[in-house]
């Protein structure tokens, strides 16, 4: 069954109804039940009708038991077919030894149709497979298309980030743990502190996390990221944005739901930054060398249908470096199950703070990955003041 050795198509089997396996459990039976008219074909066609008919049957029946107990991961009916060829084994001698064999005279007509049952059972089988294939393998294949077309969805809402809006650089991407993934990192330019007839130099930088992982989570990340750039185009507070992003995205998704946010914006005063972080990991800052945790505590967007959301402020000094990261950067594991953890992450960057922010990136990553698999999507936004 090398078909079914690739995980994802294993995956498939096991989320579909039962109902929809008929096809597949018919093909399985009628592939192995033939080893009942093959054994007798061996004995030159002179099993007993009873023991040619219960092996024929039990042969399909245990396939089939082998077959869908193991692609659906059910432990049940794997066991109950390794119990029922052990009984088999032990009792079948005992059972049919007194059964009187086909006569000689009809053995040869017994062998021939041994034979049309071959021929039959296996072009049944061959059907069968067509059937399943043609059924459920289509909607296999239509359900990876969807998950292809969300993946290329993804890659553009989530672009790799590299650009400077005033003194401020930034580097930052989104690696999803899947096809589509649910962290989101973006920088927003800003004109509320530039004049008229200038560039932009105000700027809106972020990461979110939606819970839960898949199309849904990535549903909930577009909405997000359309609302918050929607709200960026008015003033206030980062209180009030948060405020408004959780009035428009509580109604629109499942109750399990919700969204952590860490963000950090431009203030009019040239020296200050605001910030706000609702459930997310603290904001790091490498000053000196020294790297600080900077947070408020509060819980995330969306996960209650009001909320008093707050803000505060922070100095900004040339050289600063910010890291806003998610926890799939520091929720990795080494075969000891020790986590990788924000105390390691922070020492990283630490000791890398004065290299470039493409380089500082990779090696957080190359940090983070060497230290065991990616579980979760990981994401991060780097900003240094030059």
């Amino acid at each position: 069954m090398r078909l079914f050795r690739n995980t994802s198509l294993r995956r498939f089997v096991r989320e579909l109804p039962l109902w929809q396996l008929t096809p597949l459990a018919l093909a399985i039976f009628s592939l192995f039940a033939v080893l009942g008219p093959i054994t007798d074909i061996l004995s030159q066609g002179r099993q007993n009708v009873i023991l040619l008919t219960t092996s024929t049957l039990f042969s399909g029946m245990l396939a089939v038991g082998y077959g869908l107990g193991t692609m659906r991961g059910n432990r049940w009916l794997l066991g109950g077919a390794i119990a029922a060829q052990a009984i088999w084994i032990v009792t079948a001698r005992s059972v049919f030894a007194g059964l009187p064999q086909n006569p000689v005279s009809a053995a040869a007509d017994r062998v021939s149709f041994d034979a049309i049952a071959v021929l039959t059972l296996t072009m049944v089988s061959y059907s069968c497979f067509l059937w399943f294939i043609n059924s459920a393998a289509a909607r296999y294949l239509r359900v990876r298309a969807e998950i292809e077309l969300a993946h290329q969805i993804h890659e553009v809402l989530v672009p790799r980030i590299s650009t400077t809006v005033g003194p401020f650089e930034f580097a930052g991407f989104s690696k999803p743990s899947g096809e589509v993934g649910g962290d989101l990192v973006d920088v927003v330019a800003t004109s509320a502190r530039a004049p008229a007839d200038k560039p932009a130099d105000g700027w809106f930088g972020y990461v979110a996390d939606v819970s839960g992982h898949g199309v849904s989570s990535g549903v909930v990340m577009g909405m997000f990221k359309s609302a918050l750039r929607m709200r960026l185009r008015q003033s206030g507070p980062l209180d009030a944005l948060l405020k408004d992003l959780n009035d428009v995205l509580f109604p629109l998704k499942s109750g399990s739901m919700f969204v952590t946010v860490a963000c950090v914006r431009s203030a009019v005063a040239g020296d200050t930054l605001d910030f706000t972080v609702a459930g997310h990991l603290p904001i790091l800052r490498v000053r000196d060398g020294v790297v600080d945790e900077i947070t408020t505590p509060q819980i995330p967007v969306a996960m209650f249908e009001s909320y008093p959301f707050t803000s505060a402020s922070i100095d900004s000094r040339p050289r600063d470096l910010l890291a806003l990261i998610t926890d799939g950067l520091i929720e990795v594991f080494d075969r000891k199950d020790d986590e990788f953890g924000l105390p390691r992450m922070k020492a990283v960057l630490a000791e890398n703070a004065a290299r470039p922010l493409p380089e500082i990136a990779d090696r957080l990553v190359a940090a983070a990955r060497a230290h065991g698999a990616q579980l979760d999507d990981q994401t991060l936004l780097l900003i240094r003041r030059t």
